[in-house]
């Protein structure tokens, strides 16, 4: 019996997609809720990446912030256990902060490289959480991986939460 296998349009028609949000990453430089640096907290950076409404564009932020992070972020991806996303977690991320979610909807699968994740029900919470997780050399990265939901109506409005969150503490 023939496998199903994506016809050929098919195949073409997703790696075009992959390559034009490739390619629009790549033109995306810092700037307001793009790996914008909004304060310095005790020496800590917190960089506000609210755009980053894929898991892609989360991953390369990742991979642009210097040393490790916490990163808060808003919804797990099921292309978090891939193995090179999984290399990346392993390499970046000292622990991960999910917003916005009841802890008994965590399947935790797939994030095995990160020692410690924990779960809190709003942003500003998740803030507060990651400024004690947080050490010395590390930074706080705010890249949801996820479209805006849990209350925001845009990745903007996301933002500016963290942003006062972060002024907050």
């Amino acid at each position: 019996m023939e496998e199903n296998k994506p016809t050929p349009s098919l195949r073409l028609a997703g790696g075009q997609l992959v390559e034009a949000r490739k390619a629009a990453l790549a033109t995306q430089g810092p700037g307001p809720h793009r790996l914008e640096q909004v304060a310095v907290v005790k020496g800590i950076p917190f960089i506000n990446d609210s755009k980053a409404t894929f898991l892609d564009a989360t991953l390369e932020s990742l991979a642009q912030v210097p040393g490790k992070v916490v990163w808060i972020l808003g919804d797990l991806s099921s292309e978090m256990d891939e193995g090179y996303v999984q290399d990346l977690l392993k390499e970046k991320v000292s622990a991960l902060v999910l917003f916005g979610r009841a802890v008994d909807g965590v399947e935790q699968d797939g994030m095995s490289p990160v020692e410690h994740l924990y779960v809190t029900d709003e942003l500003r919470t998740a803030v507060f959480l990651a400024n004690e997780l947080v050490r010395p050399g590390e930074s706080v990265l705010f890249s949801p991986a996820c479209p805006s939901g849990n209350g925001f109506a845009n990745y903007e409005e996301r933002g500016a939460e963290f942003k006062r969150a972060v002024k907050d503490l």
